[in-house]
């Protein structure tokens, strides 16, 4: 009898760009045009009862267009449909296009809970905390009251709500005399002219009694609150998750006293408002910069610049507020687009313009050429702090006369890198294990041999191999007993040769050989988390974590923590993510391997644990 022997195929959602939809569309010659999504956002407005949903991908040409937009809910799950048409004109050449588009939820009276929105294959859950409550007819600005400002020592927001922290100072720039054309200290170079850099320096002066103001919505939104900078031009507002405009008008008579002739540079050039997005238990940070003294921006002898520079944000790696083990060296990589009118240098560079430096080099020239339309990547290798917290470090680009800018509607915006340095509490030491298994006896594993994957034991190791690139996922279940809330570890040691979505990890919760929970690391620093029952639901799509070790010859412990409905998933025992699925809550466990890049990649499990009941 071998009843508990399965291999478990899991089809890729595409076998060039894994975990992205492919879709195909008509166009009408005829012609098959075939467009993916990336990334799906939900953006949650409990005031007027609706979320948001961004979608960002790529389409195959420029001359394809979003025609229709259709919206399903089946219970707790929104099903967005996208539908293109061809541009009219001329044949269109095959050059990926990135695209965005916004698709409204009127989410009216249901009930708090989680949602999900799924497109396509992309699958992104949500938080919907009901709609908000208040006397027949009252407006938002009846209805709440003005926050105080930031204690010192204050404590992180709650679960269910989040805050909105800032500061406002007046920026300074010491502007050269005597006919001089080199700008002084503080000063930053905009196509208009020169002004302040928009970055605080310890001896710039904090704006105190400044009205600051909070609006419901993208700006200029509904306003709700209102409350004043203190002695330390800091001000705080705690609020439910949902998308909020901050605002310091200078023409108001109070904060014009305080302010005086001149304009905002920070949080853009002129630009006294800033929209934001909070989550649940979220704190998201504000700036507000004065230069003083002008409305014009000075212009010394200077040969004007003949091209502008922009920049439009793509994608990053590490996440915002991904956990860092103290003392750990991580890259972080951005990509913009060069969306202006002049060619990026190698003269140009990523500085750092704001916060600490996490032990990086302030200064990085970009790697290549960048002309008008194309991308690059900036990486920056950066080292976690010893004490525990949250840190963000800004960074901008800078071009070859000195002139700062960086992605966003204004010109002065900036792109960093946050991170949590987690205390010893929150990793994991579930001190010994129910049960040991060394991987010295082959009959409590099946050990698979199929043409796209194959297991051995040899040595003290169960060797996994992913024979051929771009292969599904296969697994094994072992004979170990079923388990219900458990926790779940394996040692993993990667071969001569791994890269990209080369992948392995765990099956667990499998009630039956078809089904179960798939929690997977790949060569590249990933993690992902999915169900698979007949077809693939993504609980965490491929995200990065600097805990797991990524390339050849690194040793991973991949942790699986099951209680009730809640997964959670350590590397090196170090929490990297946390599931909600109550789908399957007891089953068997076994091993995942497949070969996302390399032909014959190889990984050993030296270990494998398990804690039954929870340590």
């Amino acid at each position: 009898m071998r009843s508990w022997l399965w291999i478990g195929l899991v089809v890729m959602l595409s076998a060039c760009v894994p975990g992205f939809l492919q879709r195909q569309q008509q166009d009408t010659g005829g012609t098959a045009k075939t467009w993916t999504v990336q990334v799906v956002q939900v953006r949650v407005d409990p005031v007027r009862g609706q979320a948001e949903v961004v979608v960002q991908g790529v389409l195959p040409n420029p001359c394809l267009a979003f025609s229709e937009m259709q919206v399903y809910q089946n219970g707790p799950t929104f099903t967005v449909q996208l539908n293109t048409q061809p541009l009219p004109g001329t044949p269109c050449p095959d050059r990926p296009t990135p695209f965005e588009v916004s698709v409204p939820l009127d989410l009216g009276d249901l009930p708090p809970g989680t949602y999900q929105v799924v497109v396509g294959s992309v699958v992104q859950t949500f938080q919907w905390p009901g709609p908000a409550q208040g006397p027949t007819g009252a407006t938002p600005a009846t209805t709440q009251q003005p926050q105080p400002t930031l204690p010192a020592g204050a404590q992180a927001p709650g679960p269910s709500t989040g805050r909105i922290v800032g500061e406002a100072w007046m920026d300074r720039c010491t502007f050269p005399t005597g006919g001089t054309a080199t700008p002084g200290p503080g000063c930053a170079r905009y196509d208009q002219g020169y002004a302040s850099d928009g970055v605080r320096q310890p001896d710039e002066p904090a704006l105190a009694g400044l009205k600051v103001r909070l609006a419901q919505g993208a700006c200029p939104g509904t306003p709700m609150q209102e409350t004043t900078t203190d002695v330390q031009g800091r001000f705080a507002f705690d609020v439910p998750p949902g998308t909020y405009c901050v605002s310091i008008i200078e023409t108001e008579p109070g904060n014009q006293t305080v302010l005086g002739e001149g304009m905002w540079v920070r949080p853009g050039l002129r630009q006294g408002q800033t929209t934001v997005t909070v989550n649940p238990g979220q704190e998201v940070q504000v700036a507000f910069a004065w230069f003083a003294g002008t409305t014009e921006l000075l212009s010394p002898e200077a040969t004007p610049k003949a091209c502008e520079n922009r920049a439009r944000f793509v994608e990053e790696s590490i996440p915002d507020g991904s956990e860092i083990p103290p003392g750990t060296t991580f890259t972080k990589t951005w990509t913009l687009e060069n969306t202006g009118t002049c060619t990026w240098t190698t003269a140009y560079a990523a500085v750092h313009v704001e916060g600490p430096t996490l032990g990086a080099e302030t200064r990085i020239p970009l790697p290549n050429p960048v002309e008008p339309g194309q991308r690059v990547t900036i990486s920056v290798d950066f080292t976690a702090p010893d004490a525990p917290g949250t840190y963000r470090s800004t960074w901008m680009l800078e071009d070859d006369q000195g002139y700062r800018f960086g992605p966003g509607s204004g010109e002065n915006q900036g792109f960093w890198v946050e991170i949590t340095v987690p205390t010893s509490g929150e990793t994991l030491n579930p001190g010994e294990p129910t049960r040991r298994d060394t991987m010295d006896n082959p009959r409590l594993w099946f050990l698979l041999d199929e043409p796209q994957a194959r297991f051995e034991m040899r040595d003290g190791q169960l060797i996994m191999y992913g024979l051929e690139p771009g292969s599904i996922d296969y697994w094994g279940l072992s004979a170990h007993p079923a388990l219900k809330d458990a926790y779940l570890e394996g040692d993993f040691i990667t071969g001569p040769e791994c890269r990209d979505r080369d992948r392995y990890g765990f099956i667990v919760r499998a009630p039956e050989p078809a089904y179960g929970i798939v929690v997977e690391f790949s060569c590249a620093g990933e993690f992902r988390v999915y169900r698979w029952d007949g077809s693939y639901t993504g609980l965490q799509e491929w995200r990065k974590a600097a805990a797991i070790r990524s390339g050849p010859n690194q040793k991973n412990t991949l942790g699986v923590w099951m209680e009730g409905s809640t997964i959670k998933v350590y590397a090196n025992r170090i929490l990297i993510g946390q599931v909600e699925d109550d789908t399957f809550l007891q089953g068997r466990f076994g091993l995942v391997v497949a070969a996302g890049a390399t032909a014959g990649f190889q990984v050993a499990v030296d270990e494998v644990r398990y804690w039954q009941p929870l340590p």
